[in-house]
């Protein structure tokens, strides 16, 4: 039998995430494998914080029309959903998208909806891969944020700064 694409592997996530619920991520992340993996691609990390910012990228960036607004309800992405019982978002999908019944949704729609964004998501990191970009990136990227700070703003990061590395047994000049 051959193994599964990525896609088919990240649809079987995706379904592990809407039935146990995506704010409860770092309880499963054994489970969210292909998840995981394109998540590391992509961020160089593979934790729950991670994936969830990678699903909330995903669908802000690429969802649209039923399919996005399903996703969007089903994965607790759309604003004010992240904790929601996975039954009543379910239910809140097949009513906003206007189905007679959830088992009507559940059936088609829902994997439909599953399918085109495993797609998205397995789309998204290829694009991500391709895209070159040099070694310092995300170094230039704060940098060039923290030009952008006041002089207040930049006396509350290095408070903070401190405070993280206190936190994470380190001095903040030691090495």
């Amino acid at each position: 039998m051959p193994e599964p694409t990525l896609r088919d592997r990240l649809v079987n996530d995706l379904k592990v995430v809407r039935r146990r619920a995506q704010h409860r991520l770092s309880d499963y992340l054994d489970d969210v494998l292909a998840l995981r993996e394109v998540t590391a691609q992509t961020t160089g990390a593979d934790n729950a914080e991670h994936i969830e910012n990678l699903l909330r990228s995903v669908y802000k960036l690429r969802s649209e029309g039923a399919q996005g607004t399903a996703i969007g309800i089903l994965l607790g992405l759309e604003q004010g959903r992240r904790g929601a019982n996975p039954t009543v978002l379910r239910q809140v999908a097949a009513t906003r998208l206007d189905y007679h019944s959830v088992d009507n949704f559940r059936k088609q729609p829902e994997t439909n909806a599953l399918l085109t964004f495993a797609s998205l998501i397995e789309t998204y990191s290829i694009e991500y891969q391709a895209s070159s970009q040099p070694e310092d990136y995300k170094i230039n990227v704060a940098l060039n944020a923290i030009k952008e700070l006041t002089l207040t703003e930049y006396a509350e990061l290095i408070q903070r700064l401190q405070a993280w590395f206190k936190a994470n047994g380190r001095g903040l000049y030691e090495t």
